[in-house]
């Protein structure tokens, strides 16, 4: 018998969600729990032991949530931490009370990504959306308790549920603030003579919209020759303009993060941006879209820029300004870095998960 099962998605995603399991393993066992992360495997990284009907979403999870449910009936405690609740399915099917982290909805992420997709997936996701879209409400509706990662999270999440607002509450992701520590002040203004823009995340992935950084880039190079971008993770498929890099997928963003000027997140949708509160610790200003979860983080930390709108012009406007003030630019270093160590310090989100456990 398992003391806590988590309910998650297939580990080989990466990105957000694995950040988000990793951070709540790490947090419960720190609180004395013993998690076991349980997941129907996804055929990308499960081919040769998968079924046809498991490229059907909507069936995969149908089909392997019922072969989780045993597991689910032996545990001391059930929570799905995973940034959809369709991942979570097994839990409602399972009679047994539980507890969702998420950290979006199904038609919040649809939005974000079906615009880039190519034609036949874009048909695919629509269809599987009202099947998807049903199991998603059964997940949330028979939930004890729901938490998001950030404001634009918790709005999204009682949207989806048909939820009363009383029944989502905020659960933030911590930082290492350690890990994420920046340069001397000395040293990283040094590095603005070349000024290194920094985009994080898959770049394959429409959402991530990567094309408006890489668009801006010339506009901006035009002004300040020596500024170039580094793209850390999983590489773009077009061709790369003058003066960007693709560092491809590392072990730690840490460093290339911290040795930045900006880190610029062009995304069309996030619920909340881990890469955004990591570049915040390190002292890093980040320049960012509208598009949810980093938007509230910047306007509350002080610690960037958010654009008006999703024009690259309008990008490498934001970029140069600020690489052209460098006295705002420490100061966006600065407050960015006091508003992660006040409200994303593993210490401060600890507490508040223990609490949710103790409830």
């Amino acid at each position: 018998m398992t003391d806590l099962a988590v309910l998650g998605q297939d580990p080989g995603f990466g990105g957000g969600a694995a950040a988000m399991t990793t951070a709540f393993i790490e947090l419960t066992r720190g609180l004395g729990r013993d998690p076991d992360v349980l997941f129907v495997p996804h055929p990308s990284f499960d081919g040769a032991r998968s079924s046809p009907l498991d490229r059907v979403e909507a069936l995969r999870i149908l089909r392997g949530s019922r072969r989780l449910v045993p597991a689910l009936e032996q545990a001391g405690e059930v929570w799905v931490v995973a940034a959809l609740a369709t991942h979570g399915y097994a839990a409602a099917r399972s009679g047994r009370p539980y507890t969702c982290w998420l950290a979006t909805s199904l038609a919040d992420e649809n939005r974000g990504r079906l615009p880039g997709l190519p034609f036949s997936r874009r048909v695919a996701a629509q269809l599987n959306a009202p099947a998807l879209s049903r199991l998603e409400r059964a997940v949330l509706r028979g939930a004890k308790h729901v938490y998001g990662i950030s404001a634009a999270s918790r709005a999204s999440l009682v949207r989806a549920g048909g939820l009363q607002e009383d029944q989502v509450d905020v659960l933030a992701i911590p930082v290492d603030l350690e890990h994420f520590a920046p340069e001397p002040d000395e040293q990283w203004l040094a590095r603005l003579e070349r000024p290194v823009l920094t985009f994080i995340g898959r770049a394959d992935d429409p959402r991530k919209n990567v094309a408006l950084a890489l668009e801006a880039l010339p506009l901006v190079r035009a002004r300040l020759p020596e500024a170039t971008l580094q793209l850390v993770g999983r590489r773009p498929s077009r061709r790369l303009p003058e003066g960007a890099t693709a560092l491809g997928e590392i072990p730690s963003v840490a460093e290339p993060l911290r040795r930045s000027a900006l880190l610029l997140l062009p995304s069309r949708q996030e619920g909340f941006g881990i890469v955004t509160a990591e570049a915040l610790a390190a002292g890093v200003p980040v320049v960012a879209t509208r598009s949810g979860g980093p938007e509230q983080l910047l306007r509350e930390s002080g610690g960037g820029v958010v654009l008006d709108g999703w024009e690259p012009q309008e990008l490498a406007d934001a970029i140069v300004a600020l690489l052209e003030d460098r006295d705002r630019l420490l100061e966006l270093r600065r407050r960015g870095r006091a508003y992660v160590q006040q409200q994303h310090a593993p210490a401060v989100i600890a507490e508040r998960l223990r609490q949710a456990l103790d409830g």
